[in-house]
């Protein structure tokens, strides 16, 4: 058996990724672990599988251990670790079954199981037992670990676990009920199977993340009673066929809402509880219109991917205090002029991958901060279609992918408002980017900030500062003409 031993800090994080959205997450791993380790981790890598006998490490001084290559871990084997706080067993061959075999550790407080590669079809080996109390543990990790079930021996084994990642098992209904403290702020539930769920007693949880699920009715199968103080919700990629009226009346204080994928039918009016909500995740749901009927003071709303077809001065009324709005790859062809006359405030809008080949005259006239248009994809075959007074106030302007032939530069450059610049490809290909439902992305959800970044935000089409490059125009006021 070979082993390699090195004593320095190994980190290797990567960003949660949704598509769609980005669930803040307030437990920055990297920090608290930096401070924990304080620059010494013990690193252990097998060149076959092993297993960890009893007392294999002793170390009074040892905090943070990381180790690859092992496939069981006998009861005792850290007891002669007593100060140890974080323990990375991930991408292992370890069963569930023997997860916490291991026995009690008082001190730990970070825990990671994640991504184990190791299968089985007994369906004892799948399903975890817990046997001891983890008074220190606040951050546990079971992300894609093979996962049939959670059950307790014991009362309250986390008593201090704030954030809990399961994602990606296959838990199927409520059998984490006596697992779950009221401690708990951030649970990511999402690709297992779960149809049915009581979240009781867990009055402190701020973010819940239950995409790709078998979820069908909210508000019966799935109750968010008791969820008074939580802030993040996502739902995305469930088949919801039925959203009770009382569906969100038990969080009132909901700041985040992403129901992508989830429904082809949408009542708005089962909004009316959520006073505080800043963020609407509408994408992929094949509405044809929307019928906002109560007013809503979201500054984000994504509706990229349905079958909207026409914009009118009643379809955005409700919802005057947006600043970022997406509608990309809909079906719009037709924008009326008083569309957005009440959007006072809106800085970014994304129109790309439509059917739109002209804007009306003035349709941006109330728009005095949008900042930001995108229009790539659509059927534009001139720049005068758009840009109609050198007074617009948009800065950045994209093009793409539209059937832009040519440019009398002479006549555009005098209408150009001075701080516009324009991102175009001539003669380029006009494919729309796909709407086909997302492939869960296995990525540890680590850290994230708690604020609403432009990161929190739905996905949609970045493009970064063009080069001057074969028929790639970056056009600007101040462009000189050779």
């Amino acid at each position: 058996m070979k082993l390699l031993i090195t004593f320095v800090i190994v980190l290797t994080f990567s960003s949660l990724i949704i598509y769609g959205n980005v669930i803040p997450n307030d437990y920055n791993i990297i920090t608290n672990a930096s401070n924990i380790c304080a620059n010494k981790t013990l690193i252990l890598r097998f060149s076959s599988l092993t297993t960890i006998d009893k007392y294999f490490i002793a170390s009074p001084t040892v905090t943070c251990i990381d180790i690859k290559g092992i496939v069981t871990i006998k009861e005792g084997t850290f007891d002669n670790v007593p100060n140890l706080k974080y323990l990375d067993l991930r991408e292992n061959n370890i069963y569930p079954a023997d997860f916490f075999s291991f026995g009690n550790l008082s001190n730990l407080e970070i825990l990671r199981f994640g991504y184990q590669k190791g299968t089985s079809n007994w369906i004892e080996n799948r399903k975890i037992v817990i046997r001891n109390v983890y008074p220190e543990l606040r951050y546990l990790d079971l992300e894609y670990a093979n996962i049939s079930a959670l059950y307790s021996e014991v009362y309250n084994p986390f008593p201090k676990l704030t954030h809990l990642y399961i994602s990606g098992n296959m838990i199927q209904s409520t059998s984490l009920n006596n697992i779950l403290p009221d401690t708990l702020t951030y649970l990511n539930l999402s690709n297992n199977r779960i149809s049915e769920f009581l979240f009781e007693g867990l009055n402190n949880l701020l973010s819940l993340i239950l995409d790709n699920n078998k979820i069908s009715r909210m508000g019966s199968d799935i109750t968010l009673y008791g969820l008074n103080a939580l802030q993040n919700l996502s739902l995305a990629n469930n088949q919801i066929s039925v959203f009770n009226n009382n569906t969100f009346q038990c969080v009132p204080n909901l700041r985040y809402l992403n129901l992508r994928n989830t429904s082809s039918t949408f009542n708005f009016n089962i909004l009316k509880p959520l006073k505080f909500l800043e963020t609407l995740i509408l994408d992929n749901n094949l509405l044809e219109n929307i019928p906002i009927s109560i007013p809503l003071n979201i500054t984000t709303l994504s509706l990229n991917c349905n079958k909207l077809r026409n914009l009118t001065y009643d379809t955005f009324i409700n919802v005057p205090n947006l600043r970022k709005l997406h509608i990309s790859r809909n079906m719009i062809s037709n924008i009326n002029v008083d569309t957005f006359e009440t959007q006072k405030l809106l800085e970014e809008l994304y129109l790309d991958d439509n059917y739109l080949s002209f804007l009306p005259r003035n349709w941006c006239e109330f728009m005095k901060k949008l900042r930001y248009l995108n229009l790539s994809g659509n059927k534009f075959t001139s720049l005068e279609m758009v840009i109609y007074s050198s007074t617009l106030p948009i800065e950045q302007l994209y093009l793409e992918r539209n059937p832009i032939q040519s440019i009398n530069m002479s006549s555009i450059l005098q209408i150009i408002p001075k701080n516009m610049t324009i991102y175009l490809k001539i003669d380029s290909e006009t494919n729309r980017s796909s709407c086909m439902p997302s492939i869960p992305t296995e990525t540890t959800n680590l850290p994230l900030t708690s604020t609403f970044t432009e990161e929190n935000y739905p996905t949609s089409t970045k493009y970064s500062t063009p080069l001057w490059q074969s028929r790639f125009f970056s056009v600007t006021k101040d462009t000189k003409l050779h």
